[in-house]
């Protein structure tokens, strides 16, 4: 796993540089790049929506949304970054930056304990981005001193269900009904490696209030 950089700043103008990278290839040799989101993004970020088959709408969402409301976009862009990140897979394509996948936590208003959620693009499932967006998540959220992830899978959402058993969540019922399973981790130290500057730089970001991702 590429590791993430950060520095810490102590404006919130600055984190929204979203700059923090995490590049790879994938097996067909095209090259991802993840980074925090930032305020211009939202255009991007409704791209990713829009393009989705039903079925992985409903799955993220659960319900057939189209596109997301002006509401839930500007928390996701316009997020407090004390308390909730998106993170973006981007590709290039013909010179353009591409949205392919995007995953959140949000920690309020139990600090110690967040919801996630991850999507990503068709064409690209399967190919191990769900998977990074998840670990580089995780990696946030422990060094920010969250403990514990949570969130919500359609019961019927077999690879989704997979992929969280793969890394360690422990996947059970859910209050609201049987479509519904409950997917939890406890934070204890990651099986992938974490860049020590991001577990610095997110410590800094505690204490000063905001960060810079570059």
């Amino acid at each position: 796993m590429g590791s993430l950089q950060f520095h810490a700043a102590a404006t919130e103008g600055a984190l929204h540089s979203g700059e923090v990278r995490d590049a790879w290839e994938l097996k067909n040799g095209t090259a991802i790049t993840l980074r925090a989101v930032r305020p211009d993004d939202g255009e991007k970020m409704q791209a990713l929506v829009r393009g989705l088959s039903m079925q992985s709408r409903y799955r993220r969402f659960f319900y057939p949304v189209r596109e997301l409301m002006p509401a839930m976009l500007a928390r996701f862009t316009d997020a407090d970054p004390m308390h909730a990140i998106t993170l973006l897979a981007m590709i290039q394509d013909k010179g353009e930056q591409i949205a392919v996948g995007m995953a959140q936590y949000v920690a309020e208003p139990y600090p110690q304990r967040c919801e996630f959620a991850v999507v990503v693009s068709d064409a690209w499932q399967r190919s191990g981005i769900a998977t990074r967006l998840i670990r580089n998540l995780i990696c946030i959220a422990r060094a920010a001193g969250i403990e514990r992830f949570e969130g919500d899978v359609l019961a019927d959402n077999e690879p989704m269900r997979q992929l969280l058993i793969g890394m360690g969540f422990t996947i059970g019922p859910h209050p609201d009904g049987a479509s519904l399973l409950r997917a939890e981790k406890e934070l204890a130290a990651p099986a992938w490696k974490c860049s020590e500057l991001a577990m610095l730089a997110l410590r800094a970001r505690n204490r000063q209030g905001a960060a810079s991702f570059v």
